[in-house]
């Protein structure tokens, strides 16, 4: 999970990374080392917390049913289901005064694009909601953070680094289903 700069994912941050409230964020979720002509990479949920913890009990759905919370409209999908990477945009919030950091969490999944199923269309009234099926590959979760609330201009200093946590379990996760995966798939 890679937080950009800029909205046509070009600048990524380094380092920590400073955000303004209400400030436009872009972010891509991506696998490598995964045949792009045959996986696409979905992102089932996303979600902000304000501590490190995808499990806490105070949230905020970004993306809820592979498509964009519709009780928050600075959320846009940008792309998801249609390639090894998945993109979405949102505003910097805080869950509370005092708060000023935000993590980020994703539940993905790989799909198999000859199923032509990995994308949903989130514009029309009724969104498809497959249970696990052939074209549903391995599934992880990852975490991303902190993103750092900036106060304008001032000299605070909050010694964190954007940390990936899981990139490294959802790689060797992926290579335990795919090389079994791609032996069967030559059978055929």
């Amino acid at each position: 999970m890679i937080p950009y700069q800029d909205d046509e994912f070009t600048l990524p941050f380094t380092g920590r990374v400073d955000a303004e409230l209400d400030q436009e964020m872009h972010v891509e979720v991506r696998v490598e080392g995964v045949d792009s002509r045959q996986f696409a990479l979905v992102m089932d949920t996303c979600w902000a917390t304000p501590v490190n913890d995808p499990d806490y009990s105070l949230r905020w759905d970004l993306i809820l049913s592979e498509c964009p919370n519709p009780n928050d409209d600075t959320v846009d999908l940008l792309q998801n289901g249609v390639s090894t990477s998945s993109r979405f945009s949102f505003r910097m919030l805080i869950f509370t005064a005092n708060s000023t950091k935000l993590y980020l969490h994703c539940a993905v999944h790989l799909c198999l694009l000859s199923s032509n199923r990995c994308s949903t269309d989130c514009d029309s009234g009724h969104r498809r909601r497959e249970g696990r099926s052939l074209d549903f590959h391995d599934s992880a979760s990852i975490s991303m953070g902190p993103l750092v609330l900036s106060e304008g201009n001032t000299d605070k200093w909050v010694p964190e680094q954007v940390k990936v946590s899981e990139a490294s379990c959802l790689c060797g996760s992926l290579m335990l289903i795919l090389v079994p995966l791609m032996s069967v798939l030559t059978h055929f």
